[in-house]
């Protein structure tokens, strides 16, 4: 059956119709499902920047097995960017204790392309997620100092560092909402949900924005000052969002 993935491109559609049907044969009984998650199971897929991203469901993932589907995947890959994460069904659940905020985002969105679907009943436990938005935060932190210490004097640097921090800010962000049950964006943009966290955690909503907008090349050319400017004001933010992180996933403890 050809798959419907509204807005994804040709190329790509018929890279996962190849990969179903090549993992249904090649890898037979063992074979247990397909499934999207990631930026084009969001609706946010950026044809050329964006992977995609799948879940190979595999009920043995020996050699033996991985022999056999490994061609498929490659052919997947060097045709659509297509990154696929292998895992038995029977690991999911090991899995999201150890990664919460990964599989509970996969878990929200999703969309099973072949086989069966491993998360939609899917439980994971809200303390290993609040601990995990903790360590992803202070991580964010910590690499934010470091970059800074190495490339101070280079606007350019600063304003890669900042594109590169502005998704995974996003994403951890959209964690906190969901956890804490607030009001959570219509469109899973990086920009709205900035806007929703800067509401609800009193954050500095005008800095968020630059940053959204510098991610989205829609900025201004900005000055080496106006970087550093902006820089320091993310850390500051980041780092206010760390300690609330950090008060909620100890208050679970």
């Amino acid at each position: 059956m050809p798959l419907s993935l509204p807005g994804a491109p040709k190329a790509v559609v018929a890279a996962l119709e190849s990969l179903a049907e090549a993992l249904t044969q090649q890898a037979g009984s063992d074979f247990a499902g397909l499934v999207l998650y990631g930026g084009l199971a969001r609706g946010r897929f950026r044809e050329g920047r964006s992977d995609v991203n799948v879940v190979v469901l595999l009920h043995r993932a020996g050699l033996s097995v991985l022999d056999r589907v490994s061609p498929a995947l490659r052919t997947a890959r060097n045709a659509a960017a297509v990154e696929a994460m292998l895992i038995t069904p029977d690991e999911v659940p090991a899995a999201a204790f150890e990664f919460p905020t990964k599989f509970l985002d996969i878990k929200r969105h999703h969309i099973v392309l072949a086989g069966d679907d491993a998360f939609a009943t899917l439980e994971v436990p809200r303390v290993m997620v609040q601990l995990r938005i903790a360590q992803s935060l202070r991580n964010l932190l910590l690499r934010m100092r470091r970059r800074y210490s190495i490339a101070y004097d280079d606007a350019q640097g600063l304003k890669e560092t900042l594109i590169d921090i502005a998704r995974p800010l996003a994403i951890e962000m959209l964690a906190l909402l969901y956890d804490g049950g607030h009001p959570v964006p219509d469109i899973d943009q990086t920009s709205a949900v900035f806007a929703a966290a800067a509401t609800v955690f009193g954050l500095d909503a005008a800095a968020l924005s630059a940053l959204a907008a510098l991610r989205a090349e829609t900025s201004k050319d900005t000055g080496k000052s106006d970087i550093a400017s902006l820089y320091g004001r993310i850390l500051e933010t980041l780092a206010n969002l760390a300690d609330r992180a950090d008060a909620l996933a100890g208050a679970a403890e």
